[in-house]
């Protein structure tokens, strides 16, 4: 009987003991929130260099391999080494396009260097937090000048020479730039939380894969009628917050339909009120 309960904790020493090697102790792995670029002003057309920062805080060396991402696109990665409480710059360059872009890093495989051999680990910190840019079209004159699109409303109407902006009252534009504040913090937070959706959907997705592929190997019969309902939901899902993440994430599709909207609202209004 004693030797049954040596066995019995030994064997338990042995499974508890594995997922405390797996998850590391330490808060290694990205600085959070650190995305940052080698140019102040991201400008269409130039090149600037994306930065994060990796920090070692264990007692040996790791080996990893971080992806940058805009969005779901990789733009790039880098295989790096960090000695032991070792705080690394890790970059890739970037040829910036006109558009709104978010900017995220992740640490796809890291790997405990000890006594030459490597052992995978699980990273507290493997991924950054977005950062979020939007980059204007540039536009050139006829002289072959760029034209700074950035500027606010009134000063372009200034320098078109139309003088509404000494028609239009200061408090009635202070009020028309807070709302379109307003409508675009909608947007940015609609963005974020269509993208988080559809990525849980993408995920409930290779979950019923998994398990057909499961039930494939196996030979085990599963619930035919729940399959037929909830795969097609599922894509349906997945196609709807793939058509709204496109919209909410691109300012001149979502304002152009937005536009359209109003316009079609005051259309409909004008029609009824003129057939009164």
């Amino acid at each position: 009987m004693k030797k049954y309960f040596i066995s019995l904790f030994v064997f338990l020493s042995i499974v508890f003991a594995i997922p405390v090697y797996a998850e590391v102790s330490a808060g290694s792995g990205f600085i959070p929130g650190q995305i940052w670029y080698s140019e102040e002003s991201l400008i269409e057309g130039n090149t600037v260099n994306i930065h994060t920062a990796v920090w070692n805080g264990e007692k040996s060396s790791l080996s990893a391999k971080v992806e940058f991402y805009d969005k779901n696109v990789i733009l790039g990665s880098r295989d790096i080494v960090l000695s032991a409480l070792e705080l690394k710059d890790v970059y890739i360059p970037w040829k910036i396009t006109a558009g709104d872009h978010s900017i995220s890093a992740k640490i796809i495989s890291s790997k405990a260097i000890i006594s030459g051999k490597e052992e995978a680990v699980s990273l507290r910190h493997s991924s950054t937090s977005s950062n979020k840019q939007s980059v204007a079209v540039v536009i050139k004159n006829e002289k072959g000048e760029k034209v700074d699109t950035t500027e606010p409303l009134n000063n372009f109407i200034e320098k078109a020479g139309t003088g509404i902006s000494e028609i239009v009252p200061d408090n009635v534009s202070t009020s028309v730039s807070s709302g379109f504040t307003v409508v675009d913090n909608f947007r940015e937070e609609t963005s974020v939380k269509v993208d988080s959706t559809k990525d849980k959907t993408k995920e409930e997705i290779n979950q019923i894969k998994a398990d057909e592929a499961k039930g494939f190997l196996s030979g085990e019969e599963k619930n035919k009628n729940e399959d037929v309902v909830k795969k097609p939901i599922t894509y349906i899902k997945l196609f709807l917050f793939t058509a709204l993440s496109f919209i909410f994430g691109n300012k001149i599709v979502f304002y152009g339909l937005l536009i359209l909207i109003v316009f079609y609202i005051l259309r409909l209004g004008y029609r009824t009120i003129r057939n009164r």
